[in-house]
């Protein structure tokens, strides 16, 4: 079918030779063969404006997708650079243009190198060479430097062009990520810093497996360990309560303020552990901090023990204050009434008389005497003035010498001494103190007995190459609460003897001290209403 104003070109020479064809110029066709040529013109013109369409629609297409990659390529986050094989910029995109703070023509043509900081440059030259002679795909870090700005970083990667003339770069801004890293670097750098100087002993230990991911150089020094060593421990390793380390990890509490650990040697010793949590790579960690605290808790125990030191002077301070308010007032008293009665009744009283209350004056005055002899003694003691000079010699004619004194109240008492020492018998003693302890002990032992009990003194060697000495006695002996009481100072263990003798307690005190100057120790085994035995020993040489 004829379109009107768009005559196909083949149409028109078809219906030329048509025309000939009716002025004889050329050989006559067939109406079919002409009809036939017409439609098959039609046909050909109907494809040629298809394919027009097609064309067009084409171009729009290749306008659009032209837009959109110079959309892309000028205003990617990245800069495109174009670079000649001497390094000269032949294009770039905008992104690339801002990125070197210049207008866009007034780079082209200039030496991309001119941009790169000095120290880089060399870093730059050797980039461009290999990507333009290597066919690979190369980067590198360049540190760039733009007029009226701080220098910043970029990530340069290159590829040589197709026709292997030019050097096609990918320049990526990666200051934030270069500043982000160097915080990172002055962190560690500080923390490298303050791990190494810091006193205490720090550990990074791995939450969930507890495996030891650093320690510091205090931590090795404390341990004994190298540092490669101790990186192959978990946690509790290192600890002398391995349960309770696992636990207190597992658990974490920021302070355990008592543990005990173990050394390489095998030495245990008190820590204060103080710990953090925190992410590390994904992962918990804890950051832990170990102090031994050895010294703090000798320096608690010595106080502790300082403590006791004073508790002790109290009661002895309570001691001497009792004694004088009441032991040593009492017989003064007794005294005072018998030297009153001989003062205001003398013209009336008969020779016996006067004779029994004189007994009952010295009976007195030698009670005062051992009184205040004991208590001299336990003075001069406690502030160390009694010195401790021990020498060997024969026990038994040291004991005889000392039971002179003795001898004369047993009697009268009517209680009986005896002796179950070997004659030949040596102990290395101070004698002065040793003649004092057993006094003391015979004293009390006739104290409570009753008329017609019996004291034995006996002394034997023992095993141990010491010489334990025994004074026993029939008395009315002690409940097993006094016998804990009796070698304390803050307990009362005083009573009267079976002819209501005064006691303080403090000749005992003395004994105590005296053998613990020897490096001895004294007890005592007793039984209410069946005597009692006290024992202590005694070194048989110089050791």
């Amino acid at each position: 079918m004829e379109r009107k104003g768009n005559k196909n070109p083949l149409r028109q020479k078809a219906e030329a030779l048509l025309k000939k064809k009716s002025s004889g110029t050329v050989s006559p066709f067939s109406e079919v063969e002409s009809l036939r040529l017409i439609h098959e013109l039609e046909v050909h013109q109907i494809e040629l404006e298809l394919q027009n369409e097609e064309l067009q629609h084409s171009w729009a297409e290749a306008e659009v997708a032209n837009d959109k990659y110079i959309r892309l390529y000028d205003f990617a986050p990245s800069g495109y650079f174009t670079l000649s094989s001497k390094g000269e910029i032949i294009e770039l995109n905008l992104s690339g243009a801002r990125m070197l703070g210049k207008d866009r023509q007034h780079l082209k043509n200039s030496l991309f190198g001119f941009f790169v900081s000095e120290e880089t440059k060399p870093m730059f030259s050797l980039f461009l060479e290999k990507a333009l002679t290597s066919k690979a795909k190369e980067s590198c870090e360049v540190m760039m430097d733009k007029a009226d700005s701080l220098p910043f970083y970029v990530f340069l990667t290159g590829v040589v062009s197709d026709d292997e003339k030019h050097c096609l770069i990918t320049a990526v801004d990666i200051t934030e990520r270069k500043q982000a890293e160097q915080v990172v670097k002055e962190s560690e750098q500080k923390y490298r810093t303050v791990f190494a100087v810091e006193r205490d002993a720090i550990f990074l230990i791995d939450r969930e497996t507890q495996a030891i991911l650093d320690v510091n150089d205090a931590a090795c020094r404390l341990y004994g360990y190298s540092q490669e060593e101790m990186l192959t421990f978990i946690n509790s390793d290192i600890s002398s309560e391995p349960e309770k380390t696992k636990l207190a990890t597992i658990e974490f509490n920021d302070r355990i303020e008592l543990r005990y650990h173990k050394k390489k040697d095998g030495t245990t010793f008190p820590v204060d552990v103080s710990a953090s949590i925190f992410m590390l790579k994904e992962r918990e960690v804890i950051l832990a901090a170990v102090r031994d605290i050895s010294a703090r808790k000798k320096a608690e125990a010595e106080l502790e023990n300082f403590a006791r030191a004073l508790q002790s002077l109290n009661a002895q301070k309570d001691k001497f204050f009792s004694i004088i308010a009441h032991d040593l007032r009492g017989p003064f008293n007794g005294f005072l009434g018998l030297t009153k009665l001989m003062a205001e009744e003398f013209p009336d009283l008969t020779q016996g008389e006067i004779q029994k209350i004189a007994v009952s004056m010295r009976n007195s005055a030698t009670n005062l005497f051992k009184l205040l002899e004991n208590l001299l003694e336990w003075s001069r003691s406690q502030r160390g003035l009694i010195k401790c000079e021990p020498e060997s010699f024969l026990l038994m004619p040291m004991i005889g010498d000392s039971m002179d004194t003795l001898m004369d109240t047993a009697h009268k008492k009517g209680v009986g001494i005896s002796y179950e020492i070997p004659d030949n018998l040596e102990v290395f003693a101070d004698e002065y103190m040793l003649a004092s302890t057993l006094r003391n002990l015979v004293s009390n032992a006739v104290k409570f007995s009753s008329n017609g009990g019996s004291v034995t003194i006996a002394a034997k060697s023992t095993p141990s190459n010491l010489v334990e000495i025994s004074v026993s006695d029939t008395g009315i002996g002690m409940s097993s609460r006094m016998v804990d009481d009796l070698f304390r100072i803050d307990a009362q263990t005083n009573r009267k003897g079976t002819d209501g003798e005064p006691s303080t307690g403090l000749g005992l005190l003395l004994c105590k001290d005296f053998i613990e100057k020897h490096g001895g120790k004294i007890w005592v085994e007793s039984e209410e209403g069946k005597g009692s035995t006290f024992r202590f020993t005694l070194p048989v040489q110089n050791q």
